[in-house]
């Protein structure tokens, strides 16, 4: 039996996602990137994030606006947009709501670039946060929902699946500190089942249960495709890892533990999802000022 202290181990590597976008009729909220093994839970997305209404429109006041309109004197077409708040958007509008390709820069620091439907980000886009953390992928109504990527304000990278705004599915997380890669599973933002860590020409299979490495399952160490050591991590009162071996063999894929596997995506309500130019729209909410 020997004793690990890995850095990848450390709560100080489960970085929160930096918040929200904040559209212009909500707030923002944070939530967690991984689960940390001290089972500190994901701050819930506020309501609002995520509009259950058929679309969402634009409650502020444009101060400026420059571009063609429709018959109603709505933004139509492409065109650049100034609110009295300081936000300024530039890109395609359909009945005076983000509709298309556009670039969205709030006063607070937060920048999207990419594609929008009826007021919402929808589609494949990037959201640069305040903190210089980023996510570029899929959004549905909002949430980052899809694949995508995530570079946090350390440098750490996830780069896997989504489902409304919560890794979920198979994903791998990058510590930047030491080049250590995790690859798993995530359910709801949680992440468990068969992983496997990647350090060079060494990797470990192992079993997650929500909180940590489990005990109750024996782990690998697969040392360049040529031998794989068998034994058991089990974590220590003080944060250390005990390493127990029981056993050595010639490497062989037959013999490798299971692989993460794919996680089902919640039901969802799709009868949004029409794109026809014929649905009706809500119209802007606000006085546009002619200059």
């Amino acid at each position: 039996m020997f004793i690990l202290k890995p850095d990848f181990m450390m709560d100080s590597v489960f970085q929160s996602d930096c918040g929200f976008f904040e559209s212009p009729n909500v707030s923002v909220a944070n939530e967690s990137a991984l689960q940390p093994p001290s089972g500190v839970e994901e701050t819930e997305e506020e309501e609002g994030i995520l509009s259950t209404e058929k679309s969402q429109s634009i409650p502020l006041k444009i101060k400026r606006y420059e571009g063609p309109r429709n018959r109603k004197n709505q933004p139509s077409g492409d065109g650049i947009a100034k609110f009295t708040n300081g936000d300024f958007y530039e890109g395609s509008f359909r009945k005076g709501i983000f509709h298309g390709h556009g670039v969205l820069r709030k006063r607070n620091g937060y920048r999207y670039v990419g594609a929008f439907r009826k007021g919402l980000r929808h589609g494949h886009g990037t959201q640069t946060y305040p903190d210089c953390s980023s996510y570029a992928g899929d959004w549905l109504k909002d949430s980052r929902h899809g694949y995508g990527t995530y570079k946090f304000a350390n440098k750490d990278l996830y780069e896997g699946n989504w489902c409304l705004n919560k890794k979920h599915g198979i994903g791998a997380y990058l510590i930047a500190e030491n080049g250590l890669r995790l690859r798993g599973s995530w359910r709801e933002g949680r992440l468990a089942g068969p992983i496997e860590f990647v350090f060079g020409s060494v990797r470990y299979h192992g079993m997650w249960d929500e909180t940590g490495l489990s005990a109750e399952h024996d782990g690998v160490f697969n040392f360049a495709s040529k031998y794989l050591l068998r034994g058991r991590m089990t974590k220590g009162p003080f944060d250390e890892f005990f390493w127990t071996p029981s056993g050595v063999e010639r490497y062989s894929f037959a013999s490798l533990p299971l692989e993460p596997l794919p996680v089902p995506i919640p039901l969802m309500d799709r009868q949004d999802s029409s794109s026809s130019d014929e649905e009706s729209e809500p119209e802007l909410q606000s006085e546009m000022e002619n200059i």
